[in-house]
């Protein structure tokens, strides 16, 4: 406590007021002298001009006694000390004002060192309230403080589990929460793909945008009736409303739609539970409010959906032409792009007839589907292969994919990844079919095989293999042959070796018909061949 203690003294004896006002050294203890009075009235009025904290008062006075004076200041100055002097015979009185609420009393004769006691125990007693009371004032700011932190909590509790009646009504008036106590409605509020749209913004602009958003929410709901909004998530507030007499929820949650959009630079999906009578039945409003979100699934966003307006669950997933599955498995195996990506859209048309039906069901029967596409494509390509796959196929599970149109894509995304994987893989197998088959080719150009005998090396059958193999070389089968003999013939006639050697060598049965495709290849015969190198060795 900062202030001096201000002390009264009021006793009608003057001798004993100036003995204890100027024999005693109280400013060496804190304490101020404030005023004296020589009776109860003037007592009385002293102590209603300077409000001391502490009044050390004879009991018996004329015109007042202490007692009555004491009473006079019981609601006025509830902290300020009185202590009471008395005589022996006075004694049962003075215990009689203690009970009352004097703080103590002093019983005459007294000395000097009696009375600073006692009014340093009143000092001690007042500090100690002042410093209570400090603390209780400061607990008072801190709760005002995160009231609305427990008020979110508390209501987060009641959207998540159900709660017994007497505990949510008790935590209810301690939160003081400025909403009738019977019939509720939650709304959910979902910012469209924020974290999408925030993801390269800096955090502190992230905050404003989710104030701004809450803000414009509180004005447009509060305008209508009372309610309660906070945060849920990072994208997502929940609003508890008292549905007011005429109040059609859902043309407010299409008017929170509407003010979102236009005041700011986002909009928002809501869905709305159904009426609910008591607190601890909020938590039933909240789940069939996510239940109605869950639908923004069709729409991608900026929509409302209510509760009872939505399907209920089906007790089967539904299913879909196990004809066109089929097809869109053959189109897979055989690379056929366009035509497997008009399949997928096909069999969403199948499921998407009719009423909407719950997104999950939904999200399970295209992962089924994924899962078994993953398992054609599984059927040839290698497990390293297949990892990007498994990944696109469990995007269609997490929860990730927010609306029809994601999963649409993702299902598309998949066919692509999945047929380049198997052309790719193709054109690895090819080029390893081809190459066996040159390799042979470069060690046995003296055997004339024919486009099957070497069709049979890598068990294709001749056509297949002989537009596999111009495919992969940009030659067909015969043309390279010739090229590799000639070249190898090339080499012969550098080392020196005869013609009629060098066509035998090459499976070729004459020496002019060798010489007369050699010339066909180089411009020039093999002899001619022969010179030019021999001339150049000079």
């Amino acid at each position: 406590m900062n202030e001096e203690i201000r002390l009264c003294i009021i006793d009608d004896i003057p001798d004993v007021v100036e003995g204890i006002a100027s024999g005693i050294a109280w400013k060496e203890y804190g304490i101020a002298v404030a005023g004296t009075a020589g009776n109860g009235a003037a007592g009385q009025e002293l102590i209603r001009r300077v409000k001391p904290h502490i009044v050390l008062t004879d009991i018996r006075m004329p015109r007042m006694d202490g007692l009555e004076m004491m009473k006079e200041f019981e609601h006025d100055c509830p902290g300020m000390k009185v202590i009471f002097i008395s005589g022996y015979t006075d004694f049962e009185y003075a215990q009689q004002a203690v009970r009352l609420g004097a703080f103590d009393y002093i019983i005459k004769p007294f000395t000097p060192a009696k009375i600073v006691e006692i009014v340093l125990k009143a000092k001690a007693a007042i500090v100690e309230e002042e410093q209570n009371q400090k603390r209780y004032r400061e607990m008072e700011r801190k709760l005002r403080e995160s009231l609305p932190y427990l008020r979110q909590e508390y209501f987060q509790l009641l959207l998540q589990f159900p709660t017994p009646p007497e505990q949510a009504a008790k935590r209810w008036d301690f939160l003081n929460i400025e909403l009738d106590r019977e019939r509720f409605i939650v709304i959910v509020i979902e910012i469209d793909r924020f974290a999408e749209k925030t993801m390269t913004i800096p955090v502190q602009e992230v905050e404003l945008i989710r104030f701004t958003l809450h803000n414009i929410l509180e004005e447009t709901i509060g305008g209508k009736t009372k309610g309660l909004i906070f945060r849920d998530n990072t994208e997502r507030f929940v609003a508890v409303v008292n549905p007011a007499p005429g109040l059609d929820t859902e043309a407010l949650a299409e008017l929170c739609r509407e003010n979102i959009a236009t005041y700011s630079k986002f909009t928002v999906s809501l869905g709305l539970g159904e009426e609910v009578r008591h607190i601890h039945q909020i938590s039933y409003s909240y789940n069939q409010a996510m239940t109605a979100l869950s639908y923004l699934f069709y729409t991608g966003g900026n929509s409302v959906f209510s509760y009872r307006n939505v399907q209920p669950v089906h007790e089967t997933i539904p299913q879909y032409s196990a004809e066109k599955e089929k097809e869109l498995f053959y189109c897979l195996r055989s690379c056929n792009l366009p035509k497997a990506e008009a399949m997928i859209d096909e069999l969403f048309l199948d499921t998407s007839s009719g009423p909407p039906l719950p997104p999950e069901m939904i999200r399970t029967r295209y992962y089924e589907l994924a899962f078994l596409m993953n398992r054609v494509f599984a059927e040839k390509l290698l497990p390293g292969d297949m990892k990007e796959l498994e990944k696109q196929a469990h995007r269609l599970k997490d929860g990730a994919l927010l609306s029809l149109r994601d999963l649409q894509e993702c299902m598309r995304e998949l066919c692509r990844k999945g047929c380049a994987a198997l052309i790719e893989q193709q054109k690895d197998e090819s080029g390893r079919m081809v190459e066996q088959v040159t390799a042979y080719i470069r060690d046995n150009l003296h055997v004339n095989n024919t486009v099957n005998d070497y069709a049979k090396l890598v068990y294709l059958s001749g056509s297949y293999f002989a537009n596999l193999f111009k495919k992969v070389t940009g030659t067909t089968v015969g043309q390279y042959v010739t090229a590799e003999r000639m070249n190898k013939a090339k080499q012969l006639l550098y080392e020196g070796q005869a013609v009629q050697d060098i066509a035998i060598a090459l499976g070729y049965e004459g020496r002019q018909y060798f010489s007369e495709l050699f010339k066909k290849h180089t411009g020039m015969t093999p002899s001619e061949f022969k010179q030019t190198v021999a001339d150049k060795g000079k």
